[in-house]
């Protein structure tokens, strides 16, 4: 059976998407054993310090390519669904899953009044979504139908592949240089030498403290940045499968003004969700303020929606003008 031009651009995504992860992960691992090799020169074991920043970071790229989801859901103290609790919440999910084509992803329920999903986990048949009771209690069945059609898409996109990989290695590089930052704190650092510092010792010491600071700060716009994007497109394929834009816009309006918050959501996950669970209204402050933004802006998302909803409105009037 021939390929048709939505199977091939979909195709491309997913391609798109395992290949930045690998990216992402090679990154991080040259990244994280760079800054280690020049905060080694602190203690002058350059050398080894370099072989432990790549250990750490290998490790810590297959905790988050195995492990990542499992990771999350614990943070998130999600627990697995139950038919007898949810049984709506499990029809619904796995009729997307027949709509998608994809396995039947685990299903599990956060315990938290605010209103969220997200999805993860590394393949479609490693796949898990984790929705809030707040959810469940706040959307009807075609809004949630449209959510769970959002977060299948990011499954059949490998977005959760990509989300949980850098979810982990961001707060990895995060750890790495608070490590070095307490240390400088406390003076552990060679600072008795003064008299045989080299120039070159001098630079390399400036520039171990610059990537300190960027580091964390280069991971998390990147981090931002392919989520934004992301979101767009899970929003679209999400859709698609429901044939409802609409629901969806509905959806996004009810959880945008959902007062609860997920607080035990920390900034390692947030762009995990269909919306930023601490403030999903967020919009930032300037070009800088844009760049860390989790999601793109909600109003935006609501326009593209809205339109989407309207055009075959729109085309059934042409053919009638016709």
């Amino acid at each position: 059976m021939a390929r048709t031009d939505e199977d091939l651009h979909l195709q491309q995504r997913i391609d798109r998407n395992v290949l930045a992860t690998w990216v992402c992960i090679g990154a991080v691992i040259i990244l994280t054993t760079a800054t280690a090799w020049f905060l080694g020169q602190f203690w002058e074991f350059g050398f080894p310090a370099a072989v432990i920043g790549f250990l750490f970071a290998t490790f810590s790229s297959a905790t988050a390519y195995f492990y990542g989801d499992r990771l999350v859901l614990g943070l998130l103290w999600a627990e697995p669904a139950s038919r007898e609790e949810h049984r709506e919440l499990i029809n619904v999910i796995e009729e997307m899953a027949i709509a998608s084509g994809l396995p039947v992803p685990k299903i599990y329920v956060i315990s938290s009044p605010a209103s969220n999903a997200l999805a993860t986990g590394r393949d479609p048949h490693n796949a898990s979504i984790a929705v809030t009771s707040g959810l469940l209690e706040i959307l009807n069945r075609n809004e949630l139908q449209a959510v769970v059609a959002h977060e299948m898409s990011h499954i059949r996109q490998r977005d959760t592949l990509y989300a949980v990989v850098v979810a982990t290695l961001v707060g990895a590089i995060v750890i790495m240089t608070d490590i070095f930052w307490r240390t400088a704190r406390t003076g552990e650092f060679r600072g008795s030498r003064d008299d045989s510092d080299s120039k070159g010792e001098i630079v390399i010491l400036v520039i171990g403290i610059l990537l300190a600071v960027l580091a964390p700060i280069l991971a998390k716009i990147i981090q931002m940045a392919m989520s934004r994007r992301r979101e767009y497109l899970a929003d679209l394929g999400g859709a698609d499968l429901t044939r409802n834009p609409s629901a969806l816009a509905d959806a996004l309006e009810k959880i945008a003004a959902d007062p609860d918050r997920l607080d035990i959501a920390n900034r390692g996950v947030q762009h995990m969700f269909v919306l930023n669970p601490v403030n999903p209204l967020s919009e930032g402050e300037g070009w800088f303020g844009h760049l860390l933004n989790t999601h793109p802006p909600i109003a935006e998302r609501l326009r593209i929606l809205r339109a989407l909803a309207h055009e075959p409105a729109r085309r059934s009037h042409g053919r009638q003008q016709g």
